[in-house]
């Protein structure tokens, strides 16, 4: 597999901000200062960019820049080891969600909930590894039946 880093490019994000909340609308307000952002379904290497484009859009009149930043930083980190640590490549599929607070001009992240869809192919490959695996038992089974008097 690959190896593959974040990258940043904060001028870029903050102009493709206002876009995102056009095209995707990726946020929801849950409750005052608390919100749900999400990726959408994205190719995990450009995860990082979704979400801090989502962040700038969400929270740019709310939270100074530099805070969303910080926290965009800190929250890409955490869900880049996680998708790693599950094995997640780089060209596959994900979807992220995560909530967020603002207390004064500090933002926060909660737990991310990472999905990742896995190809129909793979999915069916894992599933006749399974059968088979399901047949050898019971025969083992049916085997060890037949000895018993």
């Amino acid at each position: 597999m690959a190896t593959w880093k974040l990258e940043e490019n904060i001028q870029r994000d903050m102009e493709k901000a206002q876009e995102q909340v056009e095209l995707y609308g990726g946020h929801i307000l849950k409750a005052p200062n608390r919100y749900e952002l999400r990726t959408g379904v994205v190719i995990a290497a450009r995860f990082a960019d979704k979400l801090r484009r989502t962040a700038f859009a969400v929270f740019g009149g709310i939270v100074p820049k530099e805070e969303i930043v910080r926290a965009t930083s800190e929250l890409n980190r955490k869900i880049y080891e996680k998708m790693i640590s599950m094995g997640v490549g780089q060209l596959d599929i994900v979807r992220i969600t995560v909530e967020a607070t603002v207390e004064g001009n500090r933002l926060t992240f909660g737990e991310p909930k990472i999905e990742w869809f896995v190809p129909y192919t793979e999915v069916q490959k894992k599933l006749e590894e399974c059968e088979k695996k399901m047949s050898d038992i019971r025969q083992k089974i049916e085997s060890l039946l037949e000895k018993l008097p």
